[in-house]
Protein backbone atom coordinates (compact mmCIF):
# COMPACT_ATOMS: atom_id res chain seq x y z
CA UNK A 1 0.00 0.00 0.00
CA UNK A 2 2.81 2.37 0.91
CA UNK A 3 4.50 1.84 -2.44
CA UNK A 4 1.24 2.53 -4.26
CA UNK A 5 0.75 5.80 -2.41
CA UNK A 6 4.35 6.82 -3.13
CA UNK A 7 3.81 6.14 -6.81
CA UNK A 8 0.68 8.32 -6.85
CA UNK A 9 2.56 11.16 -5.14
CA UNK A 10 5.40 11.01 -7.70
CA UNK A 11 2.96 11.06 -10.62
CA UNK A 12 1.13 14.05 -9.11
CA UNK A 13 4.38 15.99 -8.64
CA UNK A 14 5.39 15.25 -12.23
CA UNK A 15 2.07 16.52 -13.61
CA UNK A 16 2.20 19.69 -11.52
CA UNK A 17 5.78 20.42 -12.59
CA UNK A 18 5.13 20.01 -16.32
CA UNK A 19 3.30 23.28 -16.85
CA UNK A 20 5.28 24.46 -19.90
CA UNK A 21 3.81 24.06 -23.37
CA UNK A 22 5.09 24.20 -26.94
CA UNK A 23 3.91 27.27 -28.88
CA UNK A 24 3.80 26.86 -32.63
CA UNK A 25 2.58 30.34 -33.63
CA UNK A 26 5.61 32.34 -32.45
CA UNK A 27 7.54 34.05 -35.31
CA UNK A 28 11.33 33.86 -34.98
CA UNK A 29 13.10 37.26 -34.82
CA UNK A 30 14.39 38.75 -38.09
CA UNK A 31 18.18 38.77 -38.26
CA UNK A 32 19.47 41.93 -39.95
CA UNK A 33 22.82 41.40 -41.63
CA UNK A 34 24.84 44.63 -41.58
CA UNK A 35 25.65 46.15 -44.97
CA UNK A 36 29.31 46.77 -45.74
CA UNK A 37 29.14 47.91 -49.35
CA UNK A 38 31.37 50.69 -50.64
CA UNK A 39 31.03 52.38 -54.01
CA UNK A 40 32.93 54.62 -56.38
CA UNK A 41 31.20 57.87 -55.51
CA UNK A 42 33.05 60.60 -57.38
CA UNK A 43 35.49 60.84 -60.30
CA UNK A 44 37.17 63.80 -61.97
CA UNK A 45 38.46 63.60 -65.54
CA UNK A 46 40.66 66.29 -67.00
CA UNK A 47 42.46 66.17 -70.34
CA UNK A 48 42.81 69.93 -69.99
CA UNK A 49 44.20 71.62 -66.93
CA UNK A 50 42.75 73.75 -64.18
CA UNK A 51 45.34 76.49 -63.60
CA UNK A 52 48.08 74.17 -64.84
CA UNK A 53 46.96 71.17 -62.73
CA UNK A 54 45.24 67.99 -63.84
CA UNK A 55 43.15 67.28 -60.78
CA UNK A 56 42.35 63.61 -61.34
CA UNK A 57 40.92 61.69 -58.40
CA UNK A 58 38.68 58.79 -57.44
CA UNK A 59 36.50 58.94 -54.35
CA UNK A 60 35.10 55.90 -52.53
CA UNK A 61 32.16 56.05 -50.13
CA UNK A 62 31.00 53.72 -47.37
CA UNK A 63 27.22 54.01 -47.35
CA UNK A 64 26.80 50.81 -45.38
CA UNK A 65 25.93 50.36 -41.72
CA UNK A 66 29.33 49.14 -40.50
CA UNK A 67 32.94 50.19 -40.91
CA UNK A 68 34.87 48.61 -43.79
CA UNK A 69 38.44 47.31 -43.77
CA UNK A 70 39.85 48.70 -47.01
CA UNK A 71 42.75 46.23 -46.92
CA UNK A 72 40.25 43.84 -48.54
CA UNK A 73 39.92 46.17 -51.52
CA UNK A 74 41.96 47.50 -54.42
CA UNK A 75 41.39 50.03 -57.20
CA UNK A 76 42.42 49.20 -60.75
CA UNK A 77 42.97 51.41 -63.80
CA UNK A 78 42.52 50.45 -67.44
CA UNK A 79 42.68 52.86 -70.38
CA UNK A 80 41.25 51.92 -73.78
CA UNK A 81 43.03 52.94 -76.98
CA UNK A 82 40.20 53.01 -79.53
CA UNK A 83 36.43 53.19 -79.72
CA UNK A 84 35.51 49.63 -80.65
CA UNK A 85 37.90 47.06 -79.15
CA UNK A 86 36.08 45.03 -76.50
CA UNK A 87 38.24 43.37 -73.85
CA UNK A 88 38.33 42.38 -70.21
CA UNK A 89 39.97 44.48 -67.55
CA UNK A 90 43.65 43.66 -67.23
CA UNK A 91 45.68 44.56 -64.14
CA UNK A 92 48.80 42.56 -64.94
CA UNK A 93 50.84 45.66 -65.81
CA UNK A 94 52.97 47.02 -62.98
CA UNK A 95 51.26 49.93 -61.29
CA UNK A 96 47.84 49.25 -62.83
CA UNK A 97 46.23 48.85 -59.42
CA UNK A 98 46.61 50.13 -55.89
CA UNK A 99 45.97 48.18 -52.69
CA UNK A 100 44.13 50.11 -50.01
CA UNK A 101 44.77 50.07 -46.29
CA UNK A 102 42.50 51.87 -43.87
CA UNK A 103 39.36 51.36 -41.81
CA UNK A 104 36.64 53.40 -43.53
CA UNK A 105 33.85 54.31 -41.14
CA UNK A 106 30.25 54.34 -42.21
CA UNK A 107 29.22 57.56 -43.93
CA UNK A 108 32.84 58.46 -44.77
CA UNK A 109 34.79 58.85 -48.01
CA UNK A 110 38.27 57.84 -49.11
CA UNK A 111 39.99 59.87 -51.85
CA UNK A 112 42.73 58.59 -54.16
CA UNK A 113 44.35 61.47 -56.03
CA UNK A 114 46.89 61.82 -58.80
CA UNK A 115 50.29 63.28 -57.86
CA UNK A 116 49.43 65.93 -60.47
CA UNK A 117 46.60 67.26 -58.28
CA UNK A 118 46.58 70.57 -56.52
CA UNK A 119 46.81 69.29 -52.95
CA UNK A 120 45.00 72.36 -51.62
CA UNK A 121 41.99 71.94 -53.90
CA UNK A 122 41.86 68.14 -53.73
CA UNK A 123 42.17 66.82 -50.19
CA UNK A 124 43.15 63.18 -50.48
CA UNK A 125 43.88 60.14 -48.32
CA UNK A 126 46.55 58.84 -50.69
CA UNK A 127 48.12 59.59 -54.07
CA UNK A 128 48.66 57.16 -56.91
CA UNK A 129 50.08 57.29 -60.40
CA UNK A 130 52.49 59.15 -62.61
CA UNK A 131 53.66 62.72 -62.40
CA UNK A 132 53.98 62.88 -66.20
CA UNK A 133 51.42 64.90 -68.16
CA UNK A 134 52.49 63.78 -71.63
CA UNK A 135 50.12 62.16 -74.10
CA UNK A 136 52.36 59.10 -74.29
CA UNK A 137 51.61 58.31 -70.64
CA UNK A 138 47.84 58.73 -70.77
CA UNK A 139 47.39 54.97 -70.43
CA UNK A 140 48.87 54.81 -66.93
CA UNK A 141 47.32 55.82 -63.60
CA UNK A 142 45.93 58.12 -62.61
CA UNK A 143 45.41 60.19 -65.76
CA UNK A 144 41.66 59.97 -66.00
CA UNK A 145 39.87 61.04 -69.15
CA UNK A 146 37.04 59.92 -71.39
CA UNK A 147 38.62 56.52 -72.08
CA UNK A 148 39.86 55.70 -68.58
CA UNK A 149 38.10 52.88 -66.73
CA UNK A 150 38.33 52.52 -62.96
CA UNK A 151 37.42 49.31 -61.13
CA UNK A 152 36.83 48.72 -57.43
CA UNK A 153 37.96 45.19 -56.58
CA UNK A 154 37.34 43.09 -53.47
CA UNK A 155 39.12 39.98 -52.23
CA UNK A 156 37.11 36.89 -53.11
CA UNK A 157 38.17 33.26 -53.30
CA UNK A 158 36.15 32.97 -56.52
CA UNK A 159 37.67 36.14 -58.00
CA UNK A 160 39.38 35.98 -61.40
CA UNK A 161 41.95 38.75 -60.88
CA UNK A 162 45.20 37.93 -59.08
CA UNK A 163 46.54 41.00 -57.34
CA UNK A 164 49.69 40.39 -55.33
CA UNK A 165 48.89 36.71 -54.84
CA UNK A 166 45.27 37.20 -53.74
CA UNK A 167 42.13 36.60 -55.83
CA UNK A 168 39.86 39.60 -56.35
CA UNK A 169 36.60 40.25 -58.12
CA UNK A 170 35.33 43.52 -59.60
CA UNK A 171 32.42 44.90 -57.58
CA UNK A 172 32.03 48.43 -58.97
CA UNK A 173 33.19 50.37 -62.03
CA UNK A 174 33.42 53.76 -63.64
CA UNK A 175 33.90 52.97 -67.30
CA UNK A 176 34.61 49.52 -68.73
CA UNK A 177 36.61 48.12 -71.66
CA UNK A 178 33.65 45.77 -72.14
CA UNK A 179 31.54 48.71 -73.35
CA UNK A 180 32.28 50.43 -76.68
CA UNK A 181 33.32 54.07 -76.70
CA UNK A 182 32.69 56.87 -79.16
CA UNK A 183 34.62 59.81 -80.56
CA UNK A 184 34.25 63.01 -78.60
CA UNK A 185 32.53 65.83 -80.47
CA UNK A 186 34.20 68.42 -78.27
CA UNK A 187 37.46 70.21 -78.89
CA UNK A 188 40.13 67.82 -80.16
CA UNK A 189 43.07 66.98 -77.97
CA UNK A 190 46.46 65.43 -78.66
CA UNK A 191 46.00 63.48 -75.47
CA UNK A 192 42.66 61.74 -75.89
CA UNK A 193 39.47 62.08 -77.94
CA UNK A 194 37.70 58.88 -76.85
CA UNK A 195 34.78 58.80 -74.40
CA UNK A 196 31.81 56.90 -73.04
CA UNK A 197 28.45 58.57 -73.39
CA UNK A 198 27.12 59.00 -69.84
CA UNK A 199 23.69 60.12 -68.63
CA UNK A 200 22.71 61.10 -72.15
CA UNK A 201 25.76 63.32 -72.68
CA UNK A 202 26.94 62.27 -76.15
CA UNK A 203 29.10 65.25 -77.10
CA UNK A 204 31.89 65.22 -74.54
CA UNK A 205 32.37 63.54 -71.16
CA UNK A 206 35.97 64.62 -70.77
CA UNK A 207 36.86 67.50 -68.43
CA UNK A 208 33.98 66.71 -66.10
CA UNK A 209 33.35 65.87 -62.48
CA UNK A 210 31.02 62.91 -61.96
CA UNK A 211 28.97 62.50 -58.79
CA UNK A 212 27.22 59.21 -57.93
CA UNK A 213 23.60 59.89 -57.12
CA UNK A 214 22.86 59.75 -53.39
CA UNK A 215 20.15 57.13 -53.96
CA UNK A 216 22.78 54.66 -55.16
CA UNK A 217 23.77 52.49 -52.18
CA UNK A 218 25.05 49.34 -53.87
CA UNK A 219 28.03 48.84 -56.20
CA UNK A 220 27.58 47.43 -59.69
CA UNK A 221 30.05 45.97 -62.15
CA UNK A 222 27.60 46.61 -65.02
CA UNK A 223 28.83 49.86 -66.56
CA UNK A 224 26.22 49.88 -69.32
CA UNK A 225 23.52 49.93 -66.66
CA UNK A 226 25.26 52.39 -64.36
CA UNK A 227 25.99 55.03 -67.03
CA UNK A 228 22.37 54.98 -68.22
CA UNK A 229 20.94 56.42 -71.39
CA UNK A 230 19.75 59.74 -69.96
CA UNK A 231 19.88 61.81 -66.78
CA UNK A 232 17.07 59.78 -65.22
CA UNK A 233 18.41 56.28 -65.83
CA UNK A 234 22.06 57.11 -65.09
CA UNK A 235 23.57 56.55 -61.64
CA UNK A 236 25.77 59.58 -62.27
CA UNK A 237 25.39 63.37 -62.27
CA UNK A 238 27.78 65.35 -64.48
CA UNK A 239 29.26 68.77 -63.90
CA UNK A 240 29.40 71.26 -66.75
CA UNK A 241 32.29 71.14 -69.21
CA UNK A 242 35.47 72.37 -67.46
CA UNK A 243 33.32 73.50 -64.55
CA UNK A 244 35.87 72.36 -61.99
CA UNK A 245 34.18 71.81 -58.64
CA UNK A 246 36.07 70.43 -55.64
CA UNK A 247 33.65 71.47 -52.89
CA UNK A 248 32.35 67.92 -52.51
CA UNK A 249 35.67 66.06 -52.51
CA UNK A 250 35.79 63.73 -49.51
CA UNK A 251 32.12 64.26 -48.74
CA UNK A 252 29.16 62.02 -49.65
CA UNK A 253 26.91 63.28 -52.42
CA UNK A 254 23.88 65.06 -50.97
Amino acid sequence: MKSTNLYKILVLLFLVGCTSKIVFDEVPPVVIIPSADIIISEVSTAINTDAGKRNHYVELYNGGSIAVDLSNYAVGYFATTDTSTISNFDFSTAGSYINLNKILDTGKCYVIASPQCDAIKVKSDTTWGTTSTTAANASVPLQLSGNSAVALLKKDTAGSYNLGGFPYKIVDVFGSPMVARTKSQGATSTRNNIMWAIAGEIKDTRNRTFFRKSIIKKPTANWDSARGIDATTSQWILSGDKAWDYTNVGLPTQ
